[in-house]
């Protein structure tokens, strides 16, 4: 039976505010959390109050501080070092997966963002390290087989799900780590909802190419408009994932729920097309195995 609940906001030991991913949390082996982006940081103005922020450079470089400052802030909060943390400096245009241990922080300066991995998904077995992903309307997928004791987590532009990410990446667990899919539990979080989702004809024609009609809504708005939440839970299906181990964060939407995120797609944006916005975080990883 599904978790009556899936997310629910949490207080931790530090004190910061964090959404608490509870189909993955309550299987005991991994945990992942999301920033909530009025929890109290170092962040302000549009991107405040919780910026986690890596890569993004910003017109005013202390909002880029910040947006580090407030990420080390997350790490501490679940209880990592930052340098534990590997991440991926993501494109929203491949389909490519990362498989990582704690042999990968060798050498590795998470910082250095012109040298970051160009990858999409982030799986691993090791609990010595700490995912994180970062996304500002897309989706991220948190993803767990409590059986093999594997995490991972992705990160679907809309253009990454019609290619394939999703595919890929519980293809790793499968290849890379002999997981079962009916032991995979996978949670979506809140992306761009289809109430925001506005799109031109050439691009719901890609939809319509992939196979998912349905899930355009031609009718209530002036110009099409795609429910991304129920294409990704139509995707993950079709990946062989059991009903019951699929999970949707869709009674939340990036650009309408501000409270919780900050939206690429909101903005706001200045008058040289500029965003100014920051960046929702998301950490997952595998509880220590104690024997």
């Amino acid at each position: 039976m599904k978790t009556k609940k899936i997310y629910e906001v949490v207080t931790m030991k530090n004190g910061l505010k964090m959404l608490s991913i509870l189909p993955i949390n309550e299987t005991g082996i991994a945990e992942a959390y999301t920033s909530i982006k009025s929890a109290e940081g170092y962040s302000e103005g549009s991107c405040g109050t919780f910026n986690p922020n890596l890569y993004k450079q910003y017109k005013n470089e202390k909002d880029f501080i910040n947006g580090i400052k407030d990420f080390k802030l997350g790490c501490d909060a679940i209880g990592v070092s930052d340098r534990s943390v590997i991440t991926n400096r993501l494109t929203a245009f491949t389909d490519k997966v990362r498989c990582v241990s704690a042999s990968d922080l060798s050498g590795y300066d998470l910082y250095n963002e012109p040298n970051a991995a160009r990858f999409d998904g982030l799986v691993t077995d090791d609990d010595k390290v700490c995912l994180f992903n970062y996304a500002a309307d897309c989706a991220i997928a948190f993803l767990v087989d409590p059986i093999k004791r594997v995490c991972g987590s992705c990160h679907a532009s809309w253009k990454g799900s019609l290619i394939g990410i999703f595919q890929k990446e519980v293809e790793a667990f499968v290849n890379h780590y002999n997981s079962k899919l009916n032991d995979i539990i996978c949670v979506v979080c809140p992306s761009i909802g289809k109430e925001n989702f506005e799109v031109g004809t050439d691009v719901a024609e890609q939809f319509v190419n992939a196979g998912f009609e349905n899930f355009i809504d031609y009718q209530t708005y002036d110009n099409p408009h795609i429910d991304l939440p129920g294409v990704n839970r139509q995707i993950l299906l079709s990946c062989g994932l059991v009903e019951d181990n699929v999970y949707i964060i869709d009674d939340m939407d990036t650009v309408r729920d501000s409270y919780y995120w900050h939206s690429f797609r909101r903005g706001p944006i200045d008058e040289n097309n500029f965003h100014l916005n920051g960046q929702n975080g998301y950490w997952i990883r595998l509880k220590k195995n104690i024997k």
